[in-house]
């Protein structure tokens, strides 16, 4: 990250200064008021930035050991803390951090912190709205949360979460430090992705939202949604009638659907489809048929049916008949998964 960042950051230069009063009101300006006290030796601060539509990037150093201590916080952003070099000691009410490189740290703008820098620290700074946070997590999950959002404050950048978000990071550096033909566009595109990111790899809120209690967690659209799958899997049904349904538009609930099962809504009403038929082919009685069973079930096309099936449970349908009426069990789905597994292998 620090070969990158100064390649790209070199030719935004916003500040440097020995002088300490000036470069704590510049930094003061674009975050929080503090007190900067540096350490004795003599001061070499380099502020490198760029602005994009919603995110502000920095890169910044003080050269000589620093301790700054916020006096006002406030501000509606939080901030993304990234070391690049030496090591940068955090503390507040909730805690202490000592971060360094291979790590981040996010800091809420409305807890006072002190810090303390190593002579020769160097930071990428990331700073994001709060308003925006809010905006992509209603998108995400379809509601509002009730308090504040709460994140996981520390970030592994050597966990896979945290390389993701690195090449995220330098993507959108990329793109606003080094302008193109679209790159507002793709600007745009990499701070939604970036706030995303941060949402579903830090925001506790989410995650409370996604994996938690069903009964709690799920949003109550998606539980109306598949209440609805459940009770008309056989039937033909659109993605535009579960939304209709669930009270909310196609593009939201399929994002709610892939966030919570892992699939889109079609792909679970098909998986729920193929589950009842696959209870149905092993209660089924001498006089039942694959056939008769797939379009009991909704499925007219049986050679898709069959194929669909054999993906999801490493057998086709007429094994899973033959093995009943053998008295033999048929593969459960866990099971399945697993043989398909070993005959890959």
């Amino acid at each position: 990250m620090t070969s990158w960042t100064q390649t790209l950051l070199g030719n935004h230069m916003l500040l440097a200064s020995h002088d300490a009063e000036e470069v704590r009101s510049r930094v003061a300006a674009l975050l929080n008021d503090h007190i900067l006290e540096p350490g004795g030796g003599a001061l070499a601060a380099r502020l490198h930035g760029v602005q994009a539509d919603t995110l502000s990037l920095w890169r910044l150093e003080y050269g000589e050991a620093v301790s700054v201590k916020e006096t006002r916080p406030g501000g509606e952003f939080l901030i993304v803390q990234l070391p690049l070099t030496g090591t940068v000691t955090v503390q507040c009410d909730e805690g202490q951090w000592s971060v360094r490189p291979g790590s981040g740290l996010i800091m809420p703008s409305n807890v006072p912190h002190q810090l303390s820098w190593e002579a020769g620290a160097a930071q990428i700074i990331l700073k994001v709205p709060l308003q925006r946070l809010h905006e992509q997590y209603r998108g995400l999950t379809g509601t509002t949360t009730l308090g504040p959002l709460r994140f996981n404050r520390e970030i592994a950048l050597d966990a896979t979460d945290g390389e993701q978000w690195s090449a995220l990071l330098r993507y959108f550096c990329e793109q606003v430090a080094q302008p193109h033909a679209l790159s507002w566009l793709k600007v745009k595109t990499a701070e939604e992705a970036l706030i995303r990111h941060l949402l579903c790899a830090q925001s506790a809120a989410l995650h409370d939202h996604f994996l938690g209690d069903d009964s709690v967690q799920v949003p109550q659209r998606l539980q109306r949604a598949r209440a609805y799958i459940q009770a008309h899997v056989a039937d033909d049904m659109t993605l535009e009638d579960i939304a209709r349904y669930s009270n909310t538009s196609p593009r939201t609930l399929t994002r709610m659907c892939r966030l919570q099962y892992g699939v889109s809504p079609m792909q679970l009403v098909r998986d729920l489809r193929l589950d009842q038929i696959r209870q149905a082919l092993i209660d089924a009685t001498a006089d039942n048929s694959v056939s008769e069973i797939a379009l009991r079930w909704g499925y007219a096309h049986l050679g898709r049916f069959a194929a669909a099936y054999r993906q999801r449970f490493g057998e086709a349908p007429h094994d899973t008949l033959q093995k009943k009426r053998q008295g033999l069990q048929p593969l459960a789905a866990n099971d399945a998964a697993d043989a398909r597994l070993n005959r890959q292998h």
